[in-house]
């Protein structure tokens, strides 16, 4: 039997939330995605091929769409989450062995995502793990820079106290990953085959 890691040290737990908090294939991410597809529709009244191809370039280019969205089109930011987050979450089921772990873990709990307070809470309520955390770090609290933004990093570290050297950063994308290692936070990588989360470069 491997000896456990001591973790006594441990001060701050980070969670990312989607695809890291629940599996990828509830596929909530994919109602998202199909969401902002047609958010991009309506306001450009692009056909779909384009709005799809506007959405891929504009987070490639800035991380998520929603930021290549207000720098390019001025977006009303909160209308946008609204819209996007308006999905069926009943795939998310309460996970027992989810609880355990979380309630063995010491230290705070907070949840990093760069999706909205409000989709985040209704996830863990699924879950039923809401009670665990402290709080939720949004892309709103981020002031819309989203992981891995050096910027966002700083404001979540500077909003909670955090020490990174006695953090753990959990997420399933490796260049959110690589960005908090290179702060000092041990990184825990949850693996996905979905090409998001795959490393670029």
């Amino acid at each position: 039997m491997m000896p456990q890691a001591d973790l006594s040290h441990v001060e701050f737990w980070i969670f990312d939330l989607d695809n890291t908090l629940y599996p990828a294939r509830c596929r909530l991410f994919d109602q998202v995605d199909r969401r902002i597809g047609l958010y991009i529709q309506e306001l450009l009244n692009l056909d779909p091929e384009a709005a799809r191809a506007l959405q891929k370039q504009y987070f490639r280019e800035h991380t998520t769409t929603l930021k290549g969205l207000m720098v390019n089109h001025g977006i009303d930011p909160m209308q946008f989450l609204e819209f996007v987050h308006q999905i069926d979450v009943r795939g998310v089921t309460e996970d027992p062995t989810l609880e355990r772990a979380l309630q063995r873990l010491p230290g705070q709990k907070l949840i990093y995502t760069n999706g909205s307070f409000a989709h985040a809470r209704n996830v863990m309520h699924r879950l039923g793990i809401g009670h665990h955390f402290t709080d939720i770090f949004d892309i709103v609290a981020a002031e819309y820079l989203p992981k891995p933004d050096n910027v966002s990093f700083e404001r979540l570290i500077a909003t909670y106290g955090i020490a990174p050297e006695r953090s753990i950063f959990v997420d399933d994308m490796p260049r959110n990953l690589a960005h908090a290692a290179a702060l000092g936070m041990t990184t825990v990588l949850v693996a996905s085959d979905h090409d998001w989360a795959q490393p670029t470069g």
